[in-house]
């Protein structure tokens, strides 16, 4: 069922590839796969599960739900552990008392370039406070062997040199002497050289990778569909995409802004009726954020926020931007209801990793033929809200309206969307909006079905030839030679007038 790869220590180290995409719960699923990997496997509810992910978007929001004793994640964590889950930080200390104790989840970030950068090199710098996994630094034999028995282990000169070698005492060689089980998020992203040299250098018992779209290196264990997750009612389809015809911007941003404030009136009757909260977001794409970026031919963050408050009467603590320089939603719990954000705004710092089902609607100020945020973007708006549909439809779907497209170049980047997030069998549900009239987007042929186009195939009756094998059925052969003439009364017809034709 699975496929091993050699670890630092010169162990095999099982390793295996959900293909689950956008809105599928792959953090779920991942919780979920530490419980049948700790009890099946493992056969022990404690020891280290070492968490990589590859951005800081990503870090931030799986720390934030795996800390949180009421969030369904972090309590299958300690169901499979007997409420006893610590989850930590990478500037973090722990003893082997604490591994022997607990299920110890640390969160890593790790890079996916090949090249070495500050927080791969922090990791194997000797530091304090993880001295109880070591041998007392007098106790150089106890080292040697040590070091014989994990090879790849960091240490202060040679086993055979004059002095001996003493291992360093740093967070990556406690790690390498545990043998972590090794959750890899957008394991995709670690496929370079330098990556795998470091994920296979921690001598992992066990290796789940999480990803949307896998490489072909990847051993891929299960594949769950997007239409496993539309079923599922995970995500907001059909998906909407308006092409505002205007050469200003802020047609677009008002469009978006009418729409959003629709949606927030249906939302609330469905609260009145129901007792569930949505509170609609708008996620608005702009050409720059930056302080000094403004003044020039881009549309800038700050510029779409004063259309918003002048023009369009929205309330300033209504807005959030979201960038490189200022991050207005890091404190903010989006899904609370006593959150005010309706509107954020961005460039690129919610490409990926960010997770925030209220967000029904993505405006586009880019120029989408250049830029990829669009690609990227797409599934940000995609998650039902409390993963499940609401049957009402406007709260079942989601929008996209954009500026300065060409219909095809638009499509053509939505599509790849789709595909980037895993949700490539799902094209047919992007649905163009076109003034008076809408048409469902004409899905490409799959090459291994292009043989079939345009053809009417019709199933294939087979019958035993009497020699183990088998022949398709002829009419004459099967079947009129099996009918006893002799018994067939045509009397009544021989009786009647002939026709006169």
């Amino acid at each position: 069922m699975y496929r091993s790869r050699q670890t630092g220590a010169g162990q095999a180290a099982p390793n295996v590839c959900l293909k689950v995409p956008t809105g599928g719960g792959k953090t779920f699923m991942a919780v979920k796969a530490i419980d049948a990997i700790s009890g099946i496997y493992r056969r022990s509810q404690t020891g280290m599960v070492l968490w990589i992910v590859p951005t800081t978007q990503i870090y931030n929001q799986t720390l934030k739900a795996l800390r949180d004793r009421a969030h369904p994640y972090r309590q299958q964590l300690n169901m499979t552990s007997g409420d006893r889950a610590l989850i930590l930080e990478k500037d973090a200390v722990f003893t082997p008392e604490d591994v022997q104790s607990n299920l110890v989840v640390l969160l890593l970030m790790l890079p996916s370039a090949n090249r070495e950068n500050k927080e791969t090199l922090r990791l194997f710098k000797d530091r304090g406070g993880f001295e109880a996994f070591f041998p007392p630094e007098d106790q150089l034999q106890a080292h040697n062997a040590l070091l014989e028995r994990i090879p790849n282990l960091d240490a202060f000169g040679e086993a055979d040199g004059l002095f001996g070698a003493l291992v360093k005492t740093s967070l990556g060689n406690t790690l390498r002497t545990l043998n972590p089980i090794i959750i890899l998020d957008e394991g995709h992203k670690a496929y370079g050289r330098l990556a795998q040299s470091t994920l296979l250098g921690f001598n992992p018992s066990f290796i789940l990778e999480l990803s949307a779209t896998p490489t072909p290196e990847s051993n891929v264990l299960v594949a769950i569909t997007a239409q496993d997750v539309l079923r599922e009612g995970r995500i907001k389809l059909a998906l909407h995409v308006h092409n505002k015809a205007s050469a200003d911007w802020k047609d677009t941003v008002l469009a978006s802004y009418t729409h959003r404030a629709q949606l927030e009136q249906i939302a609330k009757d469905y609260e009145y009726t129901t007792g569930v909260y949505i509170r609609p977001i708008c996620l608005i794409q702009a050409e720059r954020t930056g302080a000094k970026q403004r003044g020039t031919k881009y549309v800038h963050a700050e510029e779409v926020r004063e259309f918003l408050i002048d023009k369009c009467n929205v309330l300033p603590e209504e807005i959030a931007v979201k960038s490189s320089e200022r991050d207005e939603i890091e404190d903010e719990e989006l899904l609370d209801r006593e959150s005010q954000i309706r509107y954020i705004i961005t460039k690129s710092a919610l490409q990926e990793g960010w997770d925030c089902p209220f967000a029904y609607i993505l405006t586009v100020l880019t120029d989408t033929e250049a830029s990829t945020g669009m690609t990227q973007l797409v599934g940000r708006i995609l998650r039902q809200p409390y993963a499940r549909k609401t049957n009402i439809p406007e709260l079942d779907e989601s929008h996209v309206y954009c500026f300065r497209a060409k219909s095809s170049k638009l499509l053509d980047t939505i599509r790849a969307g789709f595909d980037r997030e895993g949700l490539g069998d799902l094209v047919n549900r992007i649905v163009e909006e076109g003034g008076a009239s809408s048409a469902m987007v004409e899905l490409p042929i799959r090459p291994k079905f292009a043989q079939y186009a345009g053809k009417v195939y019709l199933p294939c009756f087979v019958v035993s030839d009497g020699k183990g094998g088998w022949r398709e059925i002829g009419y004459e052969m099967d079947v009129l030679s099996r009918i006893d003439w002799a018994k067939i009364d045509t009397g009544r017809w021989a009786e009647q007038e002939p026709l006169n034709i």
